[in-house]
């Protein structure tokens, strides 16, 4: 009777500590775990500017430093952390920061918001032909709020992995030569400058968003060349506003005779737009008027500008 009474009672024990397992709650595991940092940028820019190989330090590929913000509760915390420095971790795409970062459970729904300045105000390089003076000029941002998704900010595990977003537009030229200069020895692009372009914003830290400056000046681009020498490609970016008349103007040597080339360009209907990237096309010819075409694109990386929007045209005249 007494083995039977055993029995009985280690049957029930084991059927209690099955329902007891069902109904356990794993303990939040990652309540004051670190919280790890990653970062790449949107669309990135082709000749200048950020590329795509995170782990070739001679270039900068990405950000070196940037500012995070995580709210993970509207109550005062310790567990909210406002503008931390992040630093670029050597030969990856993670960062770092000397402030000790936690998460504060496994909800992981926090505002976040990043921007590679710590302020509100940010000036273009008006000098940007150098590489390094158009990674300056890139503001770069990203925003989640909390509860959001989107492809700004995404959360797994104990890593917030950031997508930055380009703040201001960008304007691509390719220049070719036309055939009035058929019969020329040598023909070298020597500078572009855009003129009556936009340098300054205002940034607003809980939007993501800009309010254009007032501020007008001329703005030395970026040239490159390829298809040996062929093509001359220009670059540069700006803040969302023009002056009244906005032009190219191009240097160039032809015959080792200098020689000033000006392009109008015509402000798209509802004038530049941040984030977008600008691309023209433009034949350097002789006396000759040249036409280009401006298109517009969302995407900042070569070949996405393909004409969301119509084009503009401009003309280009020897001065």
């Amino acid at each position: 009777m007494k083995t039977k009474y055993l029995a009985f009672a280690a049957a029930a024990f084991m059927l209690a500590s099955c329902s007891n397992d069902e109904d356990f709650v794993p303990q939040d595991d990652l309540k004051d775990t670190p919280i790890t940092v990653s970062a790449g940028v949107a669309d990135l820019a082709t000749r200048a500017g950020y590329m795509t190989d995170a782990t070739d330090d001679t270039k900068s590929v990405l950000p070196e430093t940037f500012y995070l913000t995580v709210i993970q509760t509207d109550e005062v915390s310790p567990y909210n952390y406002y503008n931390i420095e992040m630093t670029k971790t050597v030969g990856e795409n993670k960062y770092t920061s000397t402030d000790k970062m936690l998460w504060k459970d496994a909800t992981r729904n926090p505002f976040v918001s990043a921007y590679t300045i710590e302020g509100t105000a940010f000036t273009v390089q008006t000098d940007q032909s150098t590489a390094e003076n158009v990674i300056a000029s890139d503001l770069l941002g990203a925003i989640k709020g909390s509860g959001e998704t989107n492809d700004d900010i995404t959360i797994t595990g104990d890593n917030i992995g950031i997508s930055f977003r380009h703040l201001l537009c960008k304007l691509d030229v390719a220049f070719s030569w036309g055939n009035e200069l058929a019969t020329a020895t040598t023909k070298t692009v020597k500078s572009v400058e855009y003129q009556g372009f936009g340098t300054d914003v205002t940034l607003d830290r809980d939007a993501c968003t800009i309010t254009q400056g007032e501020t007008i000046t001329n703005i030395q681009a970026y040239v490159a060349t390829a298809n040996e020498g062929v093509t001359y490609l220009s670059e540069a970016i700006f803040a969302p506003q023009v002056g009244t008349a906005p032009k190219i103007v191009i240097t160039a040597l032809i015959d080792n005779v200098e020689r000033i080339f000006s392009l109008n360009v015509t402000v798209p209907t509802g004038g530049f737009v941040s984030g977008n990237r600008y691309t023209m096309n433009v034949a350097i010819g002789g006396t000759a008027t040249q036409t280009g075409e401006m298109k517009i694109s969302k995407g900042w990386e070569n070949g996405d500008a393909n004409g969301e929007e119509e084009g503009t045209t401009g003309n280009m005249e020897t001065n």
